[in-house]
């Protein structure tokens, strides 16, 4: 709770704190147990502090990200945000050391015959 009023300014209580964690273990992909790196440990830090902070500010769980409603045969539109995360969480996990490693390249393979391995034979 002293580093959640420390980096945010916002007094926060133990329920908040666990509800924080959880959902930026979800979003970091990895539980707190298994962070290792002082440097990732910081990171989850600041993630779990700006959630607890973001929880405390905003109706987290109530909020929907709807761009458009109709009146007439019921249409609803929503928007690509979602307002469970903090837009800081999402910043501090793209910063931890195994986050780049999830990332797939979804260029194709070019089959240039100068660009080939060299065990690759025709």
């Amino acid at each position: 709770m002293n580093d959640v009023f420390t980096f945010t300014g916002t007094t926060v209580n133990d329920n908040q704190i666990r509800h924080a964690q959880a959902i930026v273990e979800i979003c970091a992909g990895r539980p707190e147990s298994m962070v290792t790196k002082e440097r990732d440990k910081q990171w989850m830090k600041y993630a779990v502090s700006w959630q607890a902070a973001y929880i405390d500010n905003a109706d987290v769980f109530q909020q929907a990200n709807v761009q458009q409603v109709k009146q007439d045969n019921s249409t609803v539109t929503f928007g690509d945000r979602v307002y469970a995360i903090s837009p800081l969480v999402a910043e501090a996990v793209k910063r931890l050391s195994w986050y780049s490693s999830r990332k797939i390249n979804l260029k194709g393979y070019d089959f240039k015959h100068d660009k080939l391995p060299a065990w690759w034979t025709w």
